[in-house]
């Protein structure tokens, strides 16, 4: 027991903090203390199943319901002189439809006001961007409810901006 005690000490000073809750002695120890349990090939085959379709689904890309499009993926489409956009999702109806979507704005873009046939979201990522007597920022969220309409649309020094709605062209 005493050597035990030594052989604990000792590894419990040579972990890594971040590694393990227990030390390594102690998992060896647990280990040791397990008895074998014979199992059927088919039970084996099932775990072996199990565990490699979860390994493979470790990446969320790979898993059903998730989407990533990387910053490099996907192409920006110029929508007017001055204004392009790049959609990220869409519902299903394309570009008729409710779309997630970046838009890019040349430094002193401006446009007529627009209306709304959904709701619109927009975060501001870069720059600043004036939506009738309202101006954002980085930073900043607007929110337009379906039917409203947005006054002269404008921005000094160009935008980066994340949109969930309508495209307003």
């Amino acid at each position: 027991m005493e050597k035990h005690n030594q052989t604990a000490n000792h590894k419990a000073t040579q972990r890594d903090e971040n590694e393990s809750a227990l030390d390594d002695d102690i998992i060896e120890m647990l280990a040791e203390a397990q008895e074998l349990t014979p199992i059927s090939v088919e039970l084996a085959a099932r775990m072996r199943e199990n565990l490699m379709r979860n390994i493979s689904q470790e990446k969320a890309s790979q898993q059903e319901g998730f989407s990533t499009l990387r910053s490099t993926d996907g192409e920006w489409i110029e929508a007017m002189p001055g204004a392009e956009f790049k959609v990220l999702h869409d519902d299903g109806k394309g570009l008729d439809g409710l779309l997630s979507y970046l838009i890019r704005l040349e430094p002193g873009f401006e446009m007529q006001g627009h209306g709304h046939p959904f709701d619109e979201e927009c975060l501001m990522l870069e720059g600043d961007l004036t939506l009738g007597d309202i101006t954002l920022k980085k930073g900043d969220f607007h929110y337009a409810s379906a039917g409203v309409s947005h006054g002269h649309v404008s921005s000094k020094s160009g935008c980066l901006a994340f949109l969930r709605g309508a495209l307003p062209v």
